[in-house]
């Protein structure tokens, strides 16, 4: 994978040519597979969730229920988040959709920088764009 290399590389340079102490350990490592649709994932899935003994839910929506991907006739496919029930953060996801990678990097972000799942489902995007999904994605938890 081209950008688990080059984060390496980013993380070895700052260490030497900046004097930090940067580490890859525990990192979120991305992947996208550029099939028709595409498949992004990021995170923990359900089962590895399960082993850690986080107490979690698992929340799912069907491509034909998001606005962009009817208008582009790209409906095939889903989005899949796992969500930690105590602190509401996103802990993994799964999107096979068109723009499956792009729809993903929106909610590896949203782990990164600790946004919950509360704060995406009322979040406005832009419309029509399929980030826009995650609104509804949400939208039944609690």
């Amino acid at each position: 994978f081209t950008h688990i290399s080059y984060n390496d590389y980013t993380v070895v340079s700052r260490n030497i040519l900046e004097g930090k102490n940067l580490s890859i350990k525990n990192r979120q490592i991305p992947y996208c597979m550029f099939t028709d649709p595409q498949l992004g994932r990021i995170g923990l899935t359900s089962e590895q969730a399960k082993e850690q003994k986080i107490k979690h839910k698992v929340v799912s929506l069907t491509m034909d229920k998001v606005g962009r991907a009817i208008e582009t006739n790209e409906s095939k496919g889903l989005i899949m988040a796992v969500v930690d029930v105590k602190s509401k953060k996103i802990l993994g996801a799964s999107v096979l959709a068109a723009q499956g990678g792009e729809i993903m990097s929106v909610l590896q972000m949203a782990m990164a920088g600790g946004i919950t799942y509360e704060q995406l489902r009322y979040f406005i995007f832009a419309h029509p764009t399929y980030a826009e999904a995650l609104n509804n994605l949400f939208v039944e938890l609690d």
